[in-house]
């Protein structure tokens, strides 16, 4: 089934856009392989809420279809970012109202990516991102590209590189020079852990996501894995955190 068939079996048709109705008519010149895409009036643009996976099967076709295609483009943040890249939904209308990053999504060619811009869509794109993993399309069904145990600190998880969706049961809850940590292993130095700073602690906590409460609980989280310390995921946000099991009081960050 193509992409854009199991996005629309995914989304009903009435539902309301995810983004602002006020687009612009674009066209693509290229898709380069880190899925920055060259318009052809010289802006480059990034998907929001895409983590593109370029070893995903069929990701190279997909990048080479959009090549030529007129789109509507909404520009979701008032500035480029720090690459000169302005952060954006675009869609060809063969789609859904998720846009080619929800169609891409569909067809496991990335993982959900927790950017500021794309939380209005959050909730739809992560849906998304669930069906195509339980379906096994594209880079879900490649064992070192899907979902990382964190509690394996074997060849899977020191293989692993980029942006990276892990989940698992934390073990420990430690704080240190202001930072807050969730360990899933008990050596810091070989297990993984998330890091956060206290200030985002906070953000998340007001979220609804009590963190110091979750020793013992399963969690999915989704970010860049630094090995400098061990293996570590810096969170930001809680739209980067999916609870996988019940807790009083954190219902709605559940997936």
């Amino acid at each position: 089934m193509a992409a854009a068939a199991i996005l629309a079996a995914l989304l009903p048709g009435a539902a309301r856009a995810c983004v602002s109705d006020q687009t612009e008519a674009a066209r693509i010149a290229i898709v380069e392989d880190n899925f920055d895409i060259l318009l052809a009036d010289g802006r480059v643009a990034v998907l929001a809420g895409f983590a593109p996976e370029p070893a995903a099967p069929g990701y190279g076709q997909f990048r080479e279809r959009l090549a030529g295609a007129a789109v509507r483009l909404a520009q979701l943040e008032p500035k480029p970012d720090r690459w000169g890249r302005i952060p954006a939904w675009i869609s060809t209308g063969s789609e859904e109202d998720a846009g080619l990053a929800g169609e891409a999504l569909a067809a496991g060619l990335g993982r959900y990516r927790p950017d500021p811009a794309a939380r209005p869509c959050r909730a739809r794109l992560l849906a998304t991102e669930q069906a195509a993993r339980a379906a096994r399309r594209g880079l879900w069904d490649e064992p070192k590209l899907g979902v990382l145990d964190a509690a394996d600190a074997g060849a899977a998880l020191a293989a692993a590189k980029g942006y990276l969706v892990l989940e698992g049961r934390i073990l420990t809850i430690g704080e240190r020079r202001g930072r807050l940590y969730l360990n899933f292993g008990a050596r810091r130095t070989t297990d993984f852990s998330i890091v956060i700073s206290k200030r985002n602690a906070a953000l998340i906590e007001n979220a609804g996501l009590p963190l110091r409460k979750l020793g013992g609980r399963r969690l999915r989280a989704r970010g860049l894995l630094d090995r400098g310390f061990g293996p570590l995921m810096e969170i930001t946000s809680a739209d980067a955190l999916e609870l996988l099991d019940d807790l009083p009081g954190a219902a709605e960050m559940k997936r």
